[in-house]
């Protein structure tokens, strides 16, 4: 899917920029839970000279944007995530980004897609 592709180049800029700006007291490893009741969808990891740099997971539940925005908000909460949101022509997207070290981060990045009654949530871990 060239969306998620796109999506995951942005993300990986953005991430990648919050990571170099980080704070020695960031957490070293975030667990962040799959979305209850989603379903997996695409999965692809990042490599630049066959050098890992870091992996995508998308799943997607029917669930309301809101709903996952405030489970997210919620187990997030802690790690003092940065939040990127923006309106699109057929919903909401929201990036939920967390510095785990100088060189790391994760992103969940939630999108809504109010044509096909989905919510897609992307896990993005990058780093090297």
């Amino acid at each position: 899917m060239k969306i998620l592709r796109y999506f995951f180049i942005l993300i990986l800029f953005v991430s990648l920029l919050s990571a170099g700006c980080s704070n020695s007291d960031a957490p070293e490893q975030v667990q962040v839970p799959i979305y209850p009741g989603a379903k997996a969808d695409e999965e692809l990891d990042a490599k630049f000279m066959g050098v890992p740099l870091g992996m995508v997971k998308r799943v997607v539940t029917r669930d309301s944007y809101d709903n996952v925005m405030a489970f997210y908000s919620e187990q997030l909460a802690s790690h003092n995530p940065e939040i990127i949101t923006h309106t699109l022509e057929d919903g909401r997207q929201t990036a939920i980004t967390v510095v785990e070290d100088k060189k790391k981060s994760i992103t969940v990045a939630i999108q809504e897609s109010k044509k096909e009654g989905m919510v897609a949530i992307s896990y993005m871990r990058v780093g090297f």
